[in-house]
């Protein structure tokens, strides 16, 4: 049973992954030329003596990974795509007049949920380290090799700090009745909680990360803190959930 519902929600969502998957990855290979223009745009000033080598090393995919580039933007791209994926998970359900069969099959509702959830995340991660693919074909059409640990440690943090927008989208779903409301409520707590997360001094979910030194390394405390933090927001999102959908259950 679980694996026909696993099914049925990958059927349901396969047009929109298959062209959400295409278009981010052709993004991912944008992204480094579109902030070097962007850069060469900005440090046009005769003034700025080191605009050439740091547009050097920005046109260098290297840097791009160590710089925390693209764990940032990753993040971004893969909540924005949690977001869409992932708000019409309950609340789909209501505005469609599925939920009350839900209540009545013979799996609990929460690990429909965790089926959905699981679903969403599983794509995530098949986009991310597609992303990473597509790089790494950039690179070497360039004559770059791309460190494999700077992305293999970018391309986590990216990952599950999307896990975690995943989490706050799927409560707000449960709570909301319609999809556009549960995709704004997501979007109002999930700026909240970067801000607030901004003002402690840590790692952000989703809209902050800060992994790599000037030199490249991996910042190993920063990232597992990171990692951590974005995997418990993922937890109390599902947390969440399971409340308010047994809660509802139970009226």
């Amino acid at each position: 049973m679980i694996r026909e519902l696993s099914r049925k929600e990958y059927v349901a969502r396969k047009r929109f992954l298959a062209i959400a998957s295409t278009l981010v990855l052709m993004l991912t290979a944008v992204i480094p030329f579109f902030f070097s223009f962007s850069l060469q745009r900005a440090l046009a000033s005769p003034l700025n003596e080191n605009a050439q080598s740091v547009l050097q090393n920005f046109r260098s995919y290297k840097y791009f990974v160590e710089s925390d580039w693209l764990a940032s933007n990753l993040s971004h791209i893969l909540s924005l795509l949690a977001l869409i994926a992932g708000a019409g998970a309950i609340a789909g359900e209501r505005e469609e007049k599925t939920l009350p069969l839900l209540y009545t099959s013979s799996i609990s509702l929460r690990s429909i949920v965790v089926v959905k959830f699981c679903v969403i995340a599983a794509w995530l991660f098949l986009v991310t380290f597609a992303s990473l693919g597509v790089l790494a074909v950039f690179s070497v059409l360039k004559g770059q090799t791309l460190p494999a640990l700077p992305m293999l440690v970018a391309s986590v943090v990216a990952w599950t700090n999307a896990l975690a927008f995943l989490g706050v989208v799927f409560a707000a779903s449960a709570f909301s009745r319609r999809t556009v409301v549960a995709a704004v409520c997501a979007l109002i707590i999930g700026f909240a909680m970067a801000a607030g997360v901004s003002r402690l001094g840590l790692n952000g979910t989703a809209f902050a990360t800060n992994v790599f030194a000037l030199d490249g390394s991996v910042l190993w405390p920063q990232a597992w803190s990171d990692i951590l933090l974005a995997l418990g927001i993922t937890g109390a999102g599902l947390l969440a959930t399971f409340v308010e959908v047994d809660r509802r259950r139970a009226t």
